[in-house]
């Protein structure tokens, strides 16, 4: 092998190598996607301390639930966008949000 082959040969495992690290990197539509999430998680916190406020309420089991589905939610859609979860995987993550917050907290058996 001459030189001349070594050095091409080298330097296509470098492209290879530097194209493997390219693909790698979340794309710009990845990052926009996950700064609107966390945007949106945290105006949806914001919203529910406003919320609390202005009704002059403390925290209880509907706004923990509130404070969940604010929190839960982005993240379900940052695990769609950022991981390969099967479609199942997160449908069932979905109902079990569902399922929290269509539940009802009252504690029937005090009474």
């Amino acid at each position: 092998m001459s030189k001349d082959e070594k050095t091409i040969e080298e330097l296509t495992k470098l492209v290879h190598q530097q194209q493997a690290l390219i693909d790698a990197l979340p794309t710009w539509m990845d990052f926009f996607a996950v700064v609107g999430v966390l945007l949106v998680m945290i105006l949806s916190i914001y919203w529910v301390f406003k919320t609390l406020e202005r009704k002059q309420q403390g925290f209880g089991p509907s706004s923990l639930k509130a404070f969940g589905v604010a929190l839960f939610l982005p993240s379900l859609v940052l695990l769609a966008l950022l991981t390969d979860f099967k479609t199942e995987t997160l449908a069932a993550l979905l109902g079990t949000v569902a399922g929290y917050v269509l539940s009802n907290s009252d504690d029937k058996s005090a009474k």
